[in-house]
């Protein structure tokens, strides 16, 4: 299940399913950044805020729009189970009052892992894209969870989400080497974004962690 995306471009519905699937990357929010607020740097013409009565219709139609798999009831209703209370975020267009990006905070509950997060489904509009609005949405996602107290914030998403990828490392995320495979992929990764790739600098895993049980 990817857990981030942000389209470059309507096309990417078709362009997605050109991709051989591979492992999730898997990155974390550093353990020494807990206590550090996230600055969301809002731009202009636009804000941030939680859930109100009436979103689930335009959140649905957005999530139509992204290269997921299809975005069933049922899956609506498991993720909305899961999430923090004012934990599920919109951009909107001050302008036109429109919801044009959303992330979620899901509680990811195991008995070995009570206070983990992740940050899931962030998306925007292929309007909005170049905005900062994944920063934004990433931020505020972070921030709750930090002031919820959490001590495992984390996130998965596909290798080929270089927007998304690029906005997570520019926040702060880490990428966790879990397996031999991901190695691999992150290079790649870091060689197309122009990032520098350090896996001697990331972790290989997380104290704590429910990665590969939930």
């Amino acid at each position: 299940m990817g857990m981030g995306a942000i389209n470059g471009r309507a096309s990417m519905q078709i362009d997605d399913m050109h991709f051989p699937e591979r492992q999730q990357l898997w990155m974390v929010w550093p353990e020494a950044k807990l206590k550090t607020p996230i600055d969301p740097k809002v731009r202009d013409g636009y804000f941030i805020r939680s859930y109100q009565a009436g979103d689930d219709l335009p959140f649905i139609a957005l999530m139509a729009l992204m290269d997921f798999d299809p975005w069933t009831q049922e899956k609506h209703e498991f993720n909305v189970s899961r999430l923090l209370p004012e934990g599920w975020f919109f951009a909107v267009e001050a302008k036109s009052n429109n919801v044009v990006g959303t992330a979620m905070c899901l509680h990811n509950y195991t008995e070995r892992s009570p206070f983990t997060g992740d940050l899931g489904w962030l998306a925007c509009h292929p309007h909005h894209v170049g905005k900062g609005l994944g920063h934004s949405l990433s931020a505020y996602v972070t921030n709750r969870f930090r002031a919820a107290g959490y001590s495992l914030i984390q996130l998965h998403t596909e290798y080929h989400r270089l927007p998304a990828i690029k906005t997570y490392l520019k926040l702060g995320y880490v990428p966790v080497m879990y397996c031999q495979e991901v190695y691999e992929l992150w290079e790649d990764v870091c060689r197309k974004l122009g990032w520098p790739y350090t896996p001697g600098e990331w972790p290989t895993k997380v104290a704590g962690s429910n990665h590969g049980q939930a």
